[in-house]
């Protein structure tokens, strides 16, 4: 925390720094540094006579006195446009402008900028001052009125108190023969213009503010302005200009995200790469170092001899957190160490409710963050630009969402500074905010709500990252909502976020989840089932022989886990095109859960099932329609006619009398199934867009192509938003729609969809995959490729009851 900034006496030692007059001594985190407002600063213990020149203030206020930036200025077009026509018309524009954002963001770059180009180019007078303290500041601007004519004598009797010195300044500055640019720069505490009395309004010039505070009423007449995050091309172009080479676009654009296209950060990491000859580093390396510490992996980049806190990653939003304690609000820097426990990801503040704060630790921290004063810390950290409130649309019918978003590098450097005593404090408050949110649902008997995954999701995962790098107390709870969530997601058919859930647990160590040999292996059994679920089902086979035979050795063959592997195996069979494994993988689940289970227990009826469908790949119809049926009636009789066991049994009757050409019969269970599906589970659920998948192929069966084209059109269109083009259940519709279009005459579009939609068979497949011969198959009978191959096309697959 930063020390009371004072004024010492002249000649005062302190340490090794001598220091006279108005120069003033500020401690900030782990270094210290001067602020050279007075007659003579010398460093490093040698003391030597101070020349008695009699001035106290700036060497110049004609010239920035501010490191030039290594690259210009990007992006901002708007911006600088505006304030351009401003400079140049100071009589028909705004003449307050306001620059705010967070640390690092390019704000006294563009002032720079804007200030060399109003100079060069415009012939108007620069005027620069430092508004970082009080005294800077007030030095700086009677530095101003001696530029703009004022009688020395007058600035010394204002200097002295003896007369208003705002008064005298404005007084030369609205008297000026030319017109100017006033900068007022780092004016990130607003108390320095004495409540308003410094800033006023003006015909004769510009001023232009750059400050991390957003929002205090002194800029309410001001043209405010965010400085935020460059764009993605202009954020590339900046890391090119540090002589960043050898490496591709792509391989720029990653880094430019990793670092959140944060200016600062780019130039720091732009120096960093563009000037190291002996020990070259990978992006990948290099992002890995920034993740493992993003204030001393970029800091290494600065000038050993910077000075400037400003400029340190490390240290430049400390700064913002110690002006925060110095106005007397300690517990935002403790609020901003629980944010950075999350992503950057909007969070919803429904989280940091007083209410959930108090059931907290917080209180207990040093700073503490009583639950009173969560409202006042977050005010503070908008107040400095380090957060942001926002607005996230919900889902459909669902009212929006009030957020709060911090920059992810912002996070990263915070997240590794939290001091250790306070670390478990921290990693423990914040995942006790998730659980209790999160497993509200679960006391209620409710299952999470889409919503609710999707904004919680990126903030779990966060938690567990952090709490487990950091071997915190808190890993464990953090793994079981991230294992909580990836089994929401995945009853949400949010496959993509499960597959991502269940990846990051099973990355965490064992010595960190504190997890049993059983738990281990459902976590890699979850990450399997979400291959199969994204259709990757070669990586999807492989997981799931491993586990099966790890289940087999710990568990022993007939345990109902070792039966789930092995139900879940013939699955990913399936999806393979492997149907004879698969069915034999499927006749052991289903004669496990036979003896263990019974033969009218859920999951021996989902089992028979599959177990019909791989026997009926095999063109063994009558086999497979005799295990159909009778798996039907048992589940008719145990569950009743519409439970979704019942539902899953009919389903695979009703494919197996298409598949042996009983139309009539199929279509009824289709229909009957579709209905209760609809009505149960909705439109767009898989197991809804599987039944009504058949029923596009029995349409077709019919030559009912109007009715088959609506169905399948319906289908291919939710799988493509939902599971993506190319998603194996995707290929598989797709080549359904070609076959209805081929027999309906559209010749047209039946070759363009069959020539893209075999390329993606090929690539996603492979040649010999059983979907990509149907595919080849309908190609052949649309016809041969013409010329213009239309439109680009992906693909889908049966859906197959779990």
């Amino acid at each position: 925390m930063n020390e009371p900034t004072r004024p010492f006496p002249p000649d005062a030692i302190v340490g090794d720094v001598s220091v006279r007059d108005r120069a003033r001594w500020i401690s900030s985190a782990r270094d210290q540094y001067i602020v050279e407002i007075g007659q003579y600063v010398s460093h490093h213990g040698e003391r030597r006579a101070l020349p008695d020149s009699g001035l106290s203030g700036p060497d110049s206020v004609r010239v920035p006195l501010v490191a030039r930036s290594p690259s210009p200025v990007r992006d901002r077009d708007d911006l600088r446009a505006d304030l351009q026509h401003a400079i140049r018309h100071p009589e028909a524009s705004a003449h307050e402008f306001v620059l705010y954002g967070t640390a690092g963001s390019g704000k006294t770059a563009l002032a720079q900028t804007m200030f060399d180009e109003a100079v060069t180019s415009h012939g108007v007078v620069g005027l620069w001052v430092n508004a970082a303290t009080e005294v800077a500041f007030r030095s700086g601007m009677l530095a101003v009125a001696l530029d703009r004519g004022a009688d020395p004598d007058q600035v010394e009797a204002a200097r002295d108190g003896r007369r208003p010195a705002a008064d005298l300044v404005w007084q030369h500055l609205e008297s000026s023969a030319e017109q100017w640019l006033l900068v007022l720069d780092n004016a990130d505490d607003p108390s320095v213009f004495s409540d308003g009395i410094w800033l006023r309004h003006t015909h004769r010039g510009t001023v232009l503010v750059t400050t991390r505070h957003g929002n205090t009423h002194l800029w309410r007449n001001a043209d405010q302005r965010r400085v935020d995050a460059l764009g993605l091309a202009d954020a590339v172009h900046v890391l090119r200009d540090l002589n960043v080479t050898g490496y591709g676009q792509a391989a720029l654009e990653k880094l430019a995200r990793g670092l959140g296209c944060h200016p600062l950060a780019l130039t720091l990491a732009g120096q960093y790469l563009g000037r190291r000859l002996l020990d070259t580093v990978t992006v990948e390396e290099f992002l890995r170092r920034l993740r493992d510490d993003p204030g001393g992996t970029l800091d290494e980049a600065a000038d050993p001899s910077e000075r400037d806190l400003r400029r340190l990653i490390s240290s430049t939003w400390q700064i913002s957190l110690n002006a925060l304690a110095d106005r007397g609000i300690p517990e935002a820097t403790t609020l901003m160490w629980l944010l950075s426990c999350y992503a950057s990801d909007p969070l919803p503040l429904g989280l940091l409710h007083p209410q959930r704060l108090g059931l907290t630790d917080l209180a207990t921290a040093e700073p503490p963050l009583p639950a009173q004063k969560a409202e006042t810390a977050l005010y503070g950290l908008l107040s400095q630009t380090m957060v942001s409130v926002l607005d996230v649309p919900g889902d459909v019918g669902q009212p929006l969402v009030r957020s709060v978003q911090t920059p992810g590098l912002l996070l990263d450097t915070v997240a590794g500074r939290i001091p250790l005593d306070q670390r478990e404090i921290v990693f423990a408050a914040a995942a006790q905010l998730l659980d209790g949110l999160l497993h509200r649902n679960q006391d209620e008997g409710t299952c999470l709500d889409a919503q609710t995954l999707r904004l919680f999701a990126p903030h779990t995962l966060a938690l567990l990252h952090r709490s487990a790098a950091a071997h915190s107390a808190a890993a464990p709870q953090a793994l079981c909502l991230v294992r909580y969530l990836r089994d929401q997601s995945r009853e949400q058919n949010d496959y993509a976020t499960a597959h991502v859930l269940a990846e990051a647990a099973v990355r965490v160590p064992s010595s960190v989840s504190i997890a049993t040999e059983a738990e281990l292996l459902t976590d890699r059994y979850e990450l399997a089932c979400s291959l199969t679920d994204l259709g990757r089902y070669t990586e999807a086979v492989e997981l799931h022989r491993e586990v099966l035979h790890e289940r087999e050795e710990h568990l022993g063959p007939d345990h109902v886990q070792t039966l789930q592997s092995a139900h879940a195996l013939g699955l990913a069979l399936y999806g393979l095109g492997e149907w004879a494994e698969d069915e034999r993988h499927l006749r052991r689940a289903v004669a496990g859960r036979i003896q263990v289970l019974g033969p009218a227990a859920p999951d021996t009826i989902l089992s028979t099932a599959c177990l019909a469908e791989a026997i009926g790949e095999q063109q063994r119809w009558d086999e497979a329609e005799a295990i159909a049926r009778g798996n039907l009636t048992t589940s008719e009789a145990a569950h009743g006619p519409t439970s979704p066991y019942t539902l899953a049994a009919r389903h695979t009757l009703a494919w197996t009398l298409y598949q042996s050409g009983q139309l009539r019969e199929a279509e009824g269970l289709a229909n009957a199934t579709l209905t209760e599906q609809e009505r149960s589970l909705g439109t767009t659920h898989p197991r809804t867009l599987a039944i009504r998948d058949l029923l596009a192929s029995i349409l077709l069966g019919q030559e009912r192509w109007t009715e088959a084209e609506a169905a399948a059109r319906a289908v291919l269109t939710v799988r493509e938003e939902v599971l993506g083009p190319e998603h194996p259940h995707t290929l598989a519709m797709r080549t359904e729609l070609i076959r209805i279009l081929t027999g309906a005459g559209d010749l047209t579009e039946a070759r363009s969809l069959a020539t893209r939609n075999l390329e993606a068979c090929i690539r996603t497949l492979g040649e010999e995959h059983p979907d990509t011969r149907a595919c080849q198959q309908a190609h052949l009978k649309a016809g041969p490729i013409p010329e213009d191959n239309g439109q680009s096309g992906t693909g889908h697959d049966k859906d197959v009851p779990r």
